[in-house]
C-alpha cells in the first residue's frame, strides 16, 4: 500500500474503529446518565436534580466531542479524555449494584466503557491516530515555510 491514502481509502480503513470509540462514549455516558436517575437519585425529584445531571452529561458528551475533533485532528495525546471518560463512567456505573438496577442496562453500562478502552486499544486505532499525527506535522511543515 503507498504512503500516500485518498481520503476514500483512509476512511474505509479508519472509518469503523473510529466511529466505534465515538458510539462506545455516546452510550456510555447516556447509560450512566440514565441509571444515575434510577440509583442515586431515585428518591430526589426530577426537577431538582434533573437539570445538573442532564447538564454533567451534556458537557461529558461536549468533552468527547473535543477529544475526537483533536484526535482526527493528529493530536493523540487527547486519547487521554477519551480513557478518562470511559474510566469515569465505569468507576460511576460500578457502585451502582447495590441498588439493585436493571440488570440489562446495568450489563450495559458496564459493557460499553470496557469496549470503549478496547477499541481505543486496538491496532486499528492506534494506526489512525500515528497517521493523522504525521498528517498533521505534514500540514504545519508546509505552513511553516
Amino acid at each position: 500500500m503507498s504512503e500516500l491514502m485518498t481520503l476514500r481509502d483512509f476512511f474505509r480503513q479508519y472509518f469503523l474503529t473510529f466511529m466505534g470509540g465515538v458510539f462506545a462514549a455516546c452510550f456510555s455516558l447516556a447509560l450512566a446518565v440514565a441509571l444515575a436517575f434510577v440509583t442515586y437519585f431515585r428518591d430526589a425529584p426530577i426537577a431538582q436534580v434533573g437539570l445538573k445531571i442532564m447538564s454533567v452529561g451534556a458537557l461529558l458528551i461536549l468533552l468527547t466531542v473535543h477529544s475526537n475533533f483533536m484526535i482526527l485532528r493528529g493530536r493523540p495525546s487527547w486519547v487521554w479524555g477519551m480513557v478518562g471518560i470511559y474510566v469515569a463512567c465505569l468507576l460511576f456505573v460500578l457502585p451502582m449494584v447495590q441498588y439493585q438496577p436493571h440488570k440489562v442496562l446495568y450489563g450495559l453500562a458496564l459493557l460499553f466503557p470496557l469496549l470503549g478502552v478496547l477499541t481505543l486499544n486496538s491496532k486499528g486505532q492506534r494506526e489512525m491516530r500515528i497517521k493523522l499525527a504525521g498528517i498533521r506535522r505534514i500540514r504545519q511543515s508546509v505552513k511553516n515555510r
